[in-house]
């Protein structure tokens, strides 16, 4: 049975963030929602600070900059994160008004979710998660397209298609239109890649002696 690190760090999230003065923000509502849909047990607090009678949700350092501060526990396993509550341009505040608290809070619970595995490959600078599996399109000799999931599969389209090319001119083309598929199989698994490399190759070889004779 896999971990909730190993069943969490294999969703690729590239298609759920948004970059920001340079900083980039995965969406909290997909990221509680993918960890409910496989773990629908888990819970998130947001921590609130102060006395019994004015609790607030965030904190305030020595020099006055505020802090908020999620638990997200799954599985029985507790992850707490702390986030300073940021402006538009990504400063640290004073004095929060109540869109600045909840903002941090949002984030700090995505990156709660992160410490749990989710999406935790973006703070590392990664650009996909290992064994994440990607969609991509590939389209065949002929022009009709064909979306693919999972790296082993694109190199098998790749290889099903590479025979159907009947000229030299139709092979090239049909290796320039799928430029995005050859790169993702490329820097996903270079093992595969390299296969598909020598079946159009060969191919080309071939068809090359036939337009010759």
């Amino acid at each position: 049975m896999s971990s909730v690190w190993e069943t969490l760090s294999k969703v690729d999230v590239s298609d759920h963030t948004e970059d920001k003065n340079g900083l980039t923000y995965l969406s909290w509502a997909w990221a509680w929602g993918i960890v409910k849909k496989h773990y629908p047990n888990a819970t998130f607090r947001k921590n609130l600070y102060g006395s019994e009678n004015s609790m607030i949700p965030y904190m305030v350092d020595p020099a006055g900059y505020a802090f908020v501060s999620v638990t997200v526990t799954i599985e029985g396993e507790e992850q707490t994160e702390v986030l300073p509550v940021l402006n538009h341009a990504n400063k640290a505040v004073s004095a929060p008004d109540s869109f600045q608290v909840n903002t941090a809070l949002q984030r700090c619970l995505a990156k709660c979710c992160a410490m749990h595995g989710l999406g935790h490959y973006i703070y590392a600078g990664e650009d996909l998660p290992e064994g994440a599996v990607r969609k991509v399109v590939v389209e065949d000799a002929k022009g009709d397209k064909k979306e693919v999931e999972g790296v082993d599969v694109v190199a098998e389209v790749f290889k099903t298609f590479i025979p159907d090319c009947a000229t030299v001119e139709q092979l090239r083309g049909f290796w320039g239109v799928n430029k995005h598929a050859i790169s993702v199989l490329k820097e996903s698994d270079e093992k595969l890649y390299n296969e598909v490399l020598k079946d159009f190759t060969s191919r080309k070889e071939v068809l090359e002696k036939g337009e010759a004779a």
